[in-house]
């Protein structure tokens, strides 16, 4: 009986499915953290051309956490002006600015002003705060957007937004940053292990004590490719817009050609979710979407403090702690445990629809279970790092956000939103809560 459910729900997940669109999804999905993610994996590479050397990273951390301004200035305008300040103009934008930061970078990421007494990479820095302000910004544009699609793109869109971190680290790998090499750790240097504070990324990958042989390709080449694929990510948004197989695939077509919809903002993309709902309980019955529509304001609020808490800690705290753990072994099980990581990410999400689930206590419980396997990270991983654990934390924790995004998808655009801003909260005060107490207990 459980089996015949389960391959009733992937039939009615997967009917007429447009393989297009579904690309089109994963590729715009991947725009949402790519950039930020290829700055944190090419680091090893940066320090070694630029003034700041490896105290980068903690200047990045701030300026990461100050670009949060964008997504708080776009909520607030969507807010009190939801007739000019709304998702698809903003995301054009967004993704313009991030593919020409981009090209600049390749350009002119070396480049040196005299500040106060010290040569200081202003070039670099400035376009990193774009960079962070684009994909910052994109938790709450992205998502809500999506909520114009059929639910099954979900699944697809942060399968996407995995390979976010997942390619990056590739192309890094293929470049030659971070060598397999089973050499312990140094222990001295405070400022060697980088963190990606607000989207899980690390970029302790090579030895800063010493280079070692060169990269197979400089970092110019590696921000092309940051730019090419924020150039593929806008094509993808282009061509969910405009393909008339992708509009088949939207739940509600009253759009007029510049996306601003026929009503409001708000209110009529409230009604494609509302009337997808509706849809949906006339072809099926299926206990599942009822326990949606049921959910209170309460289990709403319960849901997307979860949602905080499992971000602050996948986004902020572990990535900064993890890297710490390889002191005593090697950058081959920290490289190891890195790529596992991106990879059970993107996989967790396509598997999403097959094992989908809405309640409230499952989801509860496999938070609960993270919460377990974060302590043990956290206590235990520096005495014994065990691979496993740490790829089967990000396992769970996917599958919990990508389970409380499908929740919210249903519930509405406004829910999606209030889904990035959760996220984007969480990773932030993750990431300030363990900036200050890692430089007195991890650098001594």
């Amino acid at each position: 009986m459980a089996l015949e459910n389960v391959m009733k729900r992937i039939k009615r997940a997967f009917t007429s499915v447009s393989v297009i669109t579904y690309v089109l999804v994963v590729i715009f999905g991947t725009g949402s953290w790519i950039a930020v993610n290829g700055l944190w994996v090419e680091l090893p590479i940066i320090v070694q051309e630029i003034p700041e050397s490896w105290s980068l990273p903690s200047y990045l951390t701030v300026i990461i956490q100050m670009a949060n301004i964008a997504p708080l200035a776009f909520t607030l305008g969507n807010k009190f002006f939801p007739r000019v300040v709304h998702e698809i103009p903003v995301i054009y934008v967004s993704l313009g600015i991030g593919a020409a930061s981009c090209v600049l970078l390749a350009f002119f990421w070396k480049e040196t002003s005299y500040i106060a007494g010290a040569e200081r990479s202003t070039t670099l820095l400035a376009l990193c705060f774009f960079l962070s302000m684009v994909d910052c910004t994109s938790s709450v544009t992205f998502l809500p957007y999506m909520a114009i699609f059929r639910e099954v793109y979900m699944s697809p869109y942060f399968g996407g937004e995995g390979l976010s971190g997942l390619l990056p680290s590739l192309v890094a790998l293929g470049q030659g940053v971070g060598g397999g090499t089973h050499t312990s750790c140094p222990t001295e240097s405070p400022t060697q292990a980088p963190l990606n504070a607000t989207n899980g990324t690390s970029a302790n990958n090579t030895d800063p004590g010493g280079r070692g042989p060169g990269p197979n390709f400089p970092a110019e080449g590696f921000f092309w490719f940051l730019a090419g694929m924020m150039l593929a990510s806008g094509l993808a948004f282009l061509g969910l817009n405009y393909l008339p197989l992708a509009k088949r695939q939207q739940v509600k077509k009253n759009y007029d050609e510049n996306g601003q919809e026929a009503q409001s903002n708000d209110q009529t993309i409230e009604l494609v979710a509302d009337n997808e709902q509706k849809d949906s309980r006339q072809n099926s019955h299926d206990n599942e979407d009822h326990a949606v529509e049921s959910l209170s304001t309460s289990g709403t609020v319960f849901l997307l403090v979860i949602l905080a808490l499992v971000s602050g800690l996948s986004n902020g705290v572990i990535p900064a702690i993890q890297s710490y753990a390889c002191i005593p072994y090697s950058y081959y099980i920290y490289h190891l445990t890195l790529t596992l990581s991106n990879i059970a990410n993107p996989v967790t999400c396509f598997v999403f629809p097959f094992i989908r689930t809405t309640s409230t206590v499952i989801i509860a419980v496999l938070s609960c279970i993270y919460f377990g396997m974060c302590t043990y990270i956290l206590i235990v991983a520096s005495q014994s790092p065990n691979v496993f654990i740490s790829v089967s934390a990000v396992a769970v924790v996917t599958y919990v956000k990508v389970a409380i995004g499908g929740i919210m998808r249903e519930k509405g655009r406004k829910h999606l939103l209030w889904y990035g801003v959760s996220v984007q909260a969480g990773s932030c005060a993750g990431a300030l809560a363990i900036f200050a107490p890692k430089q007195d207990r991890f650098y001594s």
